[in-house]
C-alpha cells in the first residue's frame, strides 16, 4: 500500500480510505480539493466582489469628476470667462485667425473679436470691388490687428470715418480691408499680399511697420519651422524659403488629430483654462526674450545678425513696394511707435535712453523713414506727433489698466490719433496724385 499520507492531507478524507476502488492518486486529488478548494472558491468570489467594488468606486469618482467639471464649465460660461484659440496654422503665411470666431480678447485691453470667413479681424468683403468703393488694404501685425480695442476704435476704422470728408475720393466710400495677423513680419505680409490681398482688388496698400518686424524677418530669431522667410542667396538676391510647409512640427499642427484637439478645446471653457495656464508661462518667456533684445535696433547695427536683419527688412520693404507698383496701385508705409518712445513723462524717456544704452530712442523710426525716402516710398512716421501729443496732454497712447501702463499696444486714444494721421496721409497722397497741392 505504500507509506501513509501526510497528516495534512488526511483531513477531510475519513471514510474515503475505506473505498478501495479509489486509487491513491485519486484520493490525493480529492484531499487537495477539500483542503484548498474552498479557499480557492472563497478567494474567487471575494475577488469578484472586490473587483465589483473597485469598478463601482471608479464609476462614482468619474461621475463626481464629471459633475465637478460640468459645474466649473457652467460657472465659467456664466461669468463670461473664456480663453479661446484665436489662431490656427495655414500654409501661406503660417497662421491666420480662427475663421468666423466670435470671442472676447482680455489679455490686454478688452475687445470683442469677430473674425471673417478667411481668418482676419474684419467683415467679409466680396472679392470684386463694387463701384463707388475706395479700398485700402492693411498689412501688419498685432498693432494693426488691434485685438485690444473695440472694432470701431481701430485706427483703420478711424481713418475710414475721417476719409469720408476727403475730396480726392470724389464721392467714393472708403473701405478698409484688414489682413494683419499678430506676430507677422514683413516676409509673411509679403506672402499675404501676393496670395490673398490682390484677390480683393484694393486701390491702396498700407503696411504698418513695428520694430519687432526686424527680428521677425530673420531666421536666427526663431520659428523657421512654422512660417516663411526670405533669405539672400549666394548672388545676394532675395529668395523665398517656404520649407516650413514640410517641417514635422507644422505638419503635426495641420494633422487631423491636432485639429480635433483644437476643436475640443474651443468647445470647452475648462480645457481652455488649462491650456491658458500653460500658455501664460510661454507668454512670459517670450516677453523676457523681447526685453533682452531691447536697444539692439535703436543704434547702428554692430553685429552680423542684427546687420543682416536690417538688410533683410529693407529688402523686403522694397519688394513689397515693387509688387504694389507692378499692380499699378498706391503704397503707403506707416511707421508706428513703441510705448517707451512716446511716454508722457520726459523723465521716463531719459531713463529709457540709459536702459537701452542708446542716444536715440527713435533710431529705427528714422532709419526706416530715411530708407523709404531714398527709394521713393510714400510714408508717414507717427513718433514725433505721438510724443508731442502724449507730453502736451500728459496722456498715454499705449497701454491698458489690465496690462503694462503706457506700454504694449495702442489704446483707443492711440488708435484715434493714428487713424487721424493716416487719413490725412492717404488724402494728401490721393490729392497729390490728382495734381493738386495737398493741404498742409
Amino acid at each position: 500500500m505504500g507509506p501513509p499520507l501526510p497528516p495534512v492531507l488526511q483531513f477531510g478524507i475519513s471514510g474515503w480510505a475505506s473505498q478501495p476502488e479509489l486509487s491513491r492518486i485519486s484520493r490525493l486529488r480529492r484531499a487537495i480539493w477539500y483542503h484548498w478548494g474552498w479557499q480557492i472558491l472563497v478567494s474567487y468570489f471575494l475577488g469578484v466582489s472586490l473587483l465589483r467594488t473597485f469598478v463601482l468606486a471608479l464609476i462614482k469618482i468619474a461621475i463626481g469628476v464629471a459633475i465637478g467639471l460640468a459645474s466649473v464649465e457652467v460657472g465659467l460660461r456664466s461669468f463670461g470667462i473664456s480663453y479661446p484659440i484665436f489662431f490656427v496654422p495655414e500654409p501661406i503665411a503660417g497662421a491666420r485667425m480662427w475663421p468666423n470666431l466670435k470671442a472676447w480678447f482680455t489679455h490686454e485691453g478688452r475687445g470683442y473679436i469677430e473674425v471673417n470667413s478667411i481668418g482676419y479681424r474684419d467683415h467679409d468683403h466680396p472679392k470684386r470691388r463694387p463701384d463707388g468703393e475706395f479700398r485700402f488694404a492693411l498689412l501688419g501685425d498685432s498693432m494693426t490687428e488691434a485685438l485690444q480695442v473695440p472694432f470701431e476704435d481701430t485706427y483703420w476704422n478711424v481713418a475710414r470715418r475721417e476719409l469720408q470728408g476727403c475730396e480726392a475720393l470724389s464721392g467714393r466710400t472708403p473701405v478698409p480691408l484688414n489682413f494683419a495677423i499678430s506676430g507677422f513680419g514683413t516676409a509673411q505680409q509679403l506672402e499675404v499680399l501676393r496670395n490673398i490681398v490682390w484677390d480683393y482688388d484694393p486701390d491702396l496698400v498700407l503696411l504698418a511697420f513695428v520694430p519687432n518686424d526686424i527680428t521677425d524677418n530673420h531666421p536666427a530669431y526663431g520659428s523657421t519651422h512654422l512660417k516663411p522667410y526670405y533669405v539672400f542667396d549666394d548672388s545676394g538676391a532675395l529668395v523665398l524659403d517656404d520649407s516650413f510647409k514640410t517641417s514635422p512640427e507644422f505638419l503635426r499642427r495641420m494633422s487631423p488629430l491636432v485639429s480635433l484637439r483644437r476643436n475640443l478645446i474651443q468647445d470647452s471653457r475648462v480645457l481652455q483654462l488649462l491650456v491658458e495656464i500653460r500658455t501664460e508661462y510661454y507668454r512670459r518667456t517670450g516677453l523676457a526674450q523681447m526685453k533682452s533684445r531691447a536697444g539692439k535696433f535703436n543704434q547702428p547695427s554692430p553685429t552680423g545678425t542684427v546687420r543682416e536683419a536690417w538688410s533683410l527688412t529693407e529688402a523686403l520693404l522694397a519688394r513689397v513696394a515693387e509688387d504694389v507698383a507692378a499692380h499699378d496701385r498706391d503704397f503707403l508705409l506707416l511707421v508706428t511707435t513703441s510705448g517707451h518712445q512716446v511716454h508722457p513723462d520726459p523723465e521716463y524717456l531719459k531713463r529709457r535712453l540709459e536702459i537701452e544704452t542708446t542716444s536715440d530712442l527713435y533710431y529705427w523710426n528714422r532709419r526706416i523713414s530715411s530708407f523709404a525716402t531714398d527709394i521713393g516710398i510714400e510714408h508717414v512716421s507717427l513718433a514725433e506727433p505721438f510724443v508731442t501729443y502724449a507730453t502736451e496732454n500728459e496722456t498715454c497712447l499705449h497701454g491698458f489698466e489690465n496690462s503694462v501702463p503706457c506700454g504694449g499696444h495702442w489704446n483707443s486714444k492711440g488708435h484715434l490719433i493714428a487713424g487721424q494721421l493716416l487719413a490725412d496721409a492717404i488724402c494728401n497722397q490721393l490729392t497729390a496724385a490728382d495734381g493738386v497741392e495737398p493741404a498742409s
